[in-house]
């Protein structure tokens, strides 16, 4: 009876080892699946993300994120070794262009009627020009004035009602050149700026009728100075057809002052002859470039 006892006793004991090995067996799996959720949302997830950016960005973005002090030496504002880098090998001057005013006195389709109109003017005391436009048209008074082309309007249109001021530009040509030539170029810079300052001067007497004889043997002389000074000048080669364009222009010059005289001299005629000869070195030098 006993030993019964015991047995009876023993089996409730046993069943309760065997439900709470049964509940843990549940709960330590549930609680592990949970923690391990959370850990995965706030730790792990975050992580493989950005870590799966890094991953595909572009190469070229990659090694900029490196160390880039390396590959690219910080910029000094104050030498600035880049731009200079850039203007040690290559320089450019300009040729100033010029404006004109001009009063248009006729146009023509045909070439003798246009010459016929000029030879007329020439006749009459004002120096004319024909330029082909799609038209020959007949031009008198340069001036590089607006003003002073409006005030001598009022003279030709006494006798040629249909007479207008008429405005052209010639552009500046750029000439680039590298630096180890600027010693020369900047002759020929100087030389040229100094040619238009002196048609400006020309102009504002030769129009009026002024005597500008002075002027003009002061003038031939400089442009002698500079077709001389071309000359002695040891010129790079890719100058060389720059300086034959601009030799031939200072021969047409010398030309026109060689063959001004005060007593037939039209008002007007050497200073648009000289216009005439820096309006081709502009377009010569804009076809080289």
């Amino acid at each position: 009876m006993i030993n019964m006892r015991k047995r009876r006793r023993e089996k409730p004991y046993k069943s309760n080892i065997i439900r709470v090995f049964l509940l843990l067996a549940v709960l330590i799996p549930l609680v592990g699946i949970v923690l391990g959720y959370g850990v995965s949302k706030i730790l792990i997830i975050p992580y493989l993300s950005q870590h799966q950016d890094d991953t595909t960005k572009a190469p070229s973005e990659q090694v900029a994120s490196k160390d880039t002090s390396r590959q690219q030496p910080p910029k000094d504002e104050g030498t600035g070794d880049e731009s200079q880098a850039v203007d040690a090998f290559q320089q450019v001057f300009d040729v100033e262009g010029i404006e004109l005013y001009r009063i248009q006195v006729g146009a023509f389709s045909k070439q003798e009627n246009a010459l016929g109109l000029a030879e007329e003017l020439n006749n009459k005391g004002m120096a004319a020009t024909v330029d082909m436009e799609n038209m020959y048209k007949v031009y008198t008074l340069y001036s590089f004035s607006r003003d002073a082309a409006m005030d001598r309007l009022e003279q030709v249109r006494r006798q040629y009602k249909d007479a207008h001021v008429s405005q052209i530009r010639y552009p500046l040509v750029r000439i680039n050149y590298p630096d180890s030539s600027s010693k020369e170029v900047l002759i020929l810079r100087d030389q040229l700026k100094e040619c238009r300052d002196m048609l400006i001067d020309i102009m504002a007497g030769d129009v009026d009728g002024n005597d500008i004889t002075g002027i003009i043997q002061e003038q031939k002389d400089r442009i002698g100075q500079f077709d001389e000074q071309i000359s002695q000048t040891s010129w790079p080669s890719f100058m060389e057809k720059y300086i034959q364009q601009v030799t031939m222009v200072y021969a047409a010059m010398l030309e026109s002052y060689t063959d001004y005289n005060e007593q037939t001299n039209i008002p007007g005629q050497i200073s648009m002859e000289l216009v005439n000869c820096y309006v081709r070195l502009l377009e010569a030098l804009s076809l080289i470039i």
